[in-house]
């Protein structure tokens, strides 16, 4: 597992524990890495920033309502 994937499981996993500082460092570190991957793919079709930024904002919001909760342990 890469080392960044190391770190985003405890964020994770503290989250889950009502850790509200490490849920908040966890959204952040996603919304960089899906900033730059969304900026990157955009712009090779012709897109600005600004839709790059949306999507960031509506995956992290997905996440932040839906899927955190629903994270087994186990994996």
């Amino acid at each position: 597992m890469a080392t960044h994937e190391v770190e985003l499981k405890a964020l994770m996993l503290a989250s889950l524990d009502g850790d509200a500082a490490s849920h908040r460092a966890l959204l952040d570190r996603l919304s960089r890495r899906l900033r730059a991957y969304y900026k990157g793919k955009l712009a090779g079709i012709g897109r600005d920033a600004t839709e790059a930024e949306d999507l960031v904002q509506e995956a992290v919001l997905a996440i932040h309502i839906n899927d955190i909760p629903t994270i087994q342990r186990s994996r």
